[in-house]
């Protein structure tokens, strides 16, 4: 009897489990990367040449299976001084400087909400061969330990119009 009760018990978790790698799998913001970009485009004057464009602000987001969370911000501080760590926000270090914000997601009601963990700086020297090389199925992470951490726990709400992610200050493709 006890057999049997233990074989129950172990087909509820299992199915429970299948369940919610259903609801997941087809989850639009799971296995992809989302991108927001703030700037001057790149335009073409009236020879037909080349106007170099500038990023102002240029963000990568993604939600993993796990339930983790990674936002990696590139700053050029060449630029006017921008404010984009806010939410929550964090000085940015001296040169150009990439930020990799962490946490976890959870899904209810049509909302994403996620809890932005905290903030590690590094220049953007020591990122970009790193970042360039990741696994997208899983976090970047860097051989290195950050040139400076902010505990800038906060939250954060998206929400999708069409298979566009909307946040209240960024829409991100």
């Amino acid at each position: 009897m006890a057999i049997r009760s233990l074989l129950i018990i172990c087909l509820a978790v299992a199915a429970s489990v299948v369940v919610a790698q259903q609801d997941t799998a087809a989850a639009p913001w799971l296995d992809r990367e989302f991108r927001y970009w703030q700037g001057d485009p790149m335009t073409h004057g009236p020879n037909g040449e080349c106007i170099a464009g500038y990023t102002d602000e240029e963000r990568r987001m993604s939600f993993f299976r796990d339930g983790r969370y990674q936002e990696v911000i590139f700053e050029d501080r060449g630029s006017a001084t921008l404010r984009i760590w806010q939410p929550g926000d964090c000085e940015p270090l001296q040169g150009d400087t990439v930020a990799v914000l962490s946490g976890t997601w959870t899904w209810a009601s049509d909302t994403l909400r996620v809890t932005v963990e905290r903030t590690a700086q590094y220049p953007l020297e020591d990122v970009l061969e790193q970042y360039l090389k990741r696994d997208m199925d899983k976090p970047f992470s860097m051989p290195m330990p950050p040139s400076r951490i902010c505990n800038t726990e906060r939250e954060r709400r998206f929400w999708f119009e069409g298979d566009r992610l909307e946040e209240d200050v960024r829409t991100w493709k």
